[in-house]
């Protein structure tokens, strides 16, 4: 019986290098008509395919996903060409003597035969690629997976990360596009291409001098956020050191169903990035593994005991952070430039106010959607230099270059921001991407961004079947985008960040000839429609098949005073959710945070999916449990080492030297740079002109502030609860 990929990876993880080789089997023909497709040269294209699986195999053991095997290939291939194709190709050497005398042993008849041959073939490769070229690159990349790879229209999806409906009329309209001679020439060349009977040889051969990474604990940790603020905290809570900097996902990609872990970073998303669908953007959400899983003040004095502010300089001390500028544009937009002196990279981040929790009735993630097509007004996309991700309050759309290219991602941002019309093409292909993402959420119980979507239906339009899947597939494009025209580019709600080495003056002037002259109109966030004295406890059914549950509290924005101990709270619950043996065998993840904002009010929420078969009534008595602990001062311990370093956060941002110096294995430092950015800006999204008042404000919070709001606020009388589940 044949192995699939999974078993393969277990038995080479297990030292059987011999399944090794049957993966290279199955997938060598994919990879290298990926790579000809790329750089254009047959042989060149060989020497990556044997680069790409000696990556791979060193490399295997960071993959999280072992079912996402042949689109982490397909993300190595990408970036290896992308390499090749940065460094000159190298140049043809001349006969040397050693070829002169291997010719002689041929006679001179064979001779020419051969030479005939070979430009023969080079010559129909060379009409090949002209052919080719006349395709769209989505068109190209399928056609060239499909007769030089020998690939199924259903390993191409799986390749590539895109569903097989999408791949199929990719094909089926690149044949429409050449004429039947041409797509026989194309089939007859491509089609009988063989590579060399040695590679697999010659891959085996370094494999066997290779001693595979060892396999890292655990899962990643938070998308793209890497080292936010509660982040940190946690791994210092934990007493962990800078190896847990290293374990997390790319930024979010709107496509890929799963991508790699941070060696070959880019997010993405994200960069994810692909990289799989983001469970959150979200301070605080820690899974990591650790020997003692209980919560309760035995764990809070074994860590004030293990970590002490001494015991990390470095991260609480630092004076070297990017030099931060703000200005707003003529029109209004708002910008945050954080320099940072040498460095390469260029990052800019806009924050737009459309956002999972604020969509309108009976339009449950359309700004998801909006997010998507809005992406791809661009042109064609690279998930190399661009990214996006939707989460409740807010869209966020990025550009990741250098100090070369900069100006090219603010033309991105303006067509952005513009309000380009929407295609039918990109809604065609975002649909089936959308219901792939819908599949990986349900078969991972990662619901946690969907249960935004609900609970604004429920709580805010008073829906009680949410159409998720119906919603998005039955959308119609006219009006999708005249949702987008209404609701998205807000007056005075659009923020720009951009971390890199730019000079703010010339960063102000570029800016305002690029973005400046768009017209902002006002705009408002799709009302609530529901009566404010909604029922505190709701269940909905929804066309997902997983079930979830929420507790949401309504408390004060950050303006309000009790803000930052309720902040610090929420991050200690998320670290005893991460942390509880009951709640890791009842749900897929619990998580807490304060980033239900809508217009009517700002929500502490824990949200949380269950496991098939679970018992809902014991997870909420699991929950309230750990709400209660934090109800007494004394269970409050890390409060002091806590109040100080959120102060710090919300001062500045963090230093991309400093975070470096922590040697998180595999971290680039584009990836230090964009977290920092990202995380830089949500702060200034969120909280605007607050935060120096937020930063002082931190200082002084105590173990009894944290314990005084979490009485008056999480109560049962302030809980609204939401219970979501499959429709029968």
């Amino acid at each position: 019986m044949e192995r699939d990929d999974v078993q393969l990876i277990h038995s080479i993880l297990s030292g059987d290098d011999e399944a090794f080789s049957i993966l290279v089997q199955r997938y060598q023909k994919s990879v290298h008509a990926l790579a000809w497709r790329k750089i254009g040269d047959f042989h060149y294209a060989e020497e990556i395919t044997q680069d790409t699986f000696l990556q791979a195999y060193k490399k295997l053991p960071t993959l999280k996903d072992l079912n996402q095997f042949a689109g982490w290939l397909y993300v190595i291939t990408n970036n290896l060409c992308t390499d090749w194709l940065r460094r000159k190709k190298p140049a043809t050497q001349p006969l040397g003597d050693a070829s002169m005398k291997a010719m002689d042993k041929l006679t001179y008849e064979r001779y020419i035969l051969e030479q005939r041959e070979a430009e023969a073939t080079e010559q129909r490769r060379e009409i090949v690629k002209q052919l080719l070229e006349k395709l769209p690159e989505s068109e190209r990349t399928v056609v060239t997976l499909y007769y030089l790879g020998e690939m199924t229209t259903k390993e191409i999806g799986k390749f590539l990360g895109v569903s097989v409906n999408t791949i199929t009329s990719r094909l089926q309209r690149a044949r429409e596009r050449l004429q039947a001679s041409e797509e026989r020439l194309i089939n007859e060349t491509l089609g009988g291409w063989q590579l060399p009977n040695n590679l697999l040889e010659r891959i085996m051969r370094d494999v066997a001098d290779i001693k595979p990474l060892s396999p890292s604990t655990g899962k990643p940790l938070l998308p793209w956020v890497s080292f936010g603020a509660a982040t940190v905290l946690v791994i210092l809570l934990l007493g962990a050191s800078h190896q847990y900097l290293a374990r997390f996902q790319r930024p979010y990609s709107f496509e890929a169903q799963s991508e790699p872990t941070i060696e070959i970073i880019e997010a993405p998303v994200v960069l994810n990035t692909v990289a799989k669908p983001a469970l959150r953007n979200q301070a605080g959400l820690a899974t990591t593994p650790s020997e003692n899983n209980s919560v309760g003040s035995q764990v809070s004095e074994e860590v004030s005991a293990r970590t002490t502010p001494e015991d990390f300089p470095n991260l609480l001390t630092s004076n070297t952070t990017p030099e931060v500028t703000r200005f707003t544009l003529s029109n209004g937009i708002r910008v945050v430039n954080l320099r940072v002196a040498d460095a390469k990279d260029v990052i800019i981040l806009s924050y737009l106010p459309l956002g999972l929790a604020t969509d309108g009735k009976a339009k449950a993630y359309w700004s998801h959607l909006i997010n998507y097509l809005t992406f791809r007004t661009i042109g064609p996309i690279d998930y190399n230099t661009g990214n996006g991700e939707t989460l409740a309050d807010n869209i966020r759309l990025e550009f990741i270059g250098n100090t070369d290219n900069w100006i090219q991602g603010l033309e991105h941002h303006a067509k952005w921001l513009s309000e380009l019309p929407f295609s039918a093409e990109s809604l065609a292909e975002a649909l089936p991407n959308i219901s792939s993402e819908f599949d990986y959420i349900e078969k991972n119980l990662a619901t946690h961004k969907l249960a935004y979507a609900a609970w604004n239906q429920v709580f805010r339009h008073g829906e009680t079947d949410i159409a998720m899947r119906r919603g998005i597939q039955s959308v119609q494009l006219n009006e999708l985008q005249a949702y987008r025209d209404l609701h998205l580019v807000q007056s005075d709600r659009v923020l720009l960040c951009v971390i890199g080495n730019i000079d703010a003056d010339t960063l102000k002037d570029t800016m305002e000839k690029q973005l400046g002259v768009i017209n902002l109109t006002e705009k408002v966030l799709p009302h609530s429609t529901v009566h404010p004295e909604i029922a505190k406890d709701q269940s909905a059914t929804w066309d997902i098949n997983a079930t979830h549950y929420m507790e949401t509290y309504a408390i004060p924005h950050s303006e309000g005073r009790d803000y930052p101990a309720l902040y610090i709270a929420s991050t200690f619950l998320s670290l005893a959710f991460g942390q509880d043996t009951q709640l890791k065998e009842l749900t897929g993840g619990a998580f807490c945070n304060l980033d239900l904002i809508t217009p009517e009010g700002t929500y502490l929420q824990i949200n949380t999916s269950l496991k098939p078969g679970a018992d809902i009534e014991a997870v909420k008595q699991r929950i309230q449990q750990l709400i209660n602990r934090l109800k007494q001062p004394q269970n409050n311990a890390q409060v002091a080492m806590a109040a100080p370093f959120f102060a710090r956060q919300f001062s500045a941002p963090l230093d991309v030297k400093m975070v470096m110096q922590q040697q998180p294995v595999g971290v680039s430092e584009t990836m230090v740079l964009g977290n920092i950015g990202l995380q830089w800006g949500m702060r200034e999204y969120q909280h605007g002109d607050t935060l120096s008042q937020l930063a002082s404000a931190f200082a002084d919070i105590s173990a009894a502030d944290v314990a005084d709001v979490v009485n008056r606020y999480l109560t049962k009388d302030r809980r609204m609860t939401l219970l979501l589940t499959p429709r029968p």
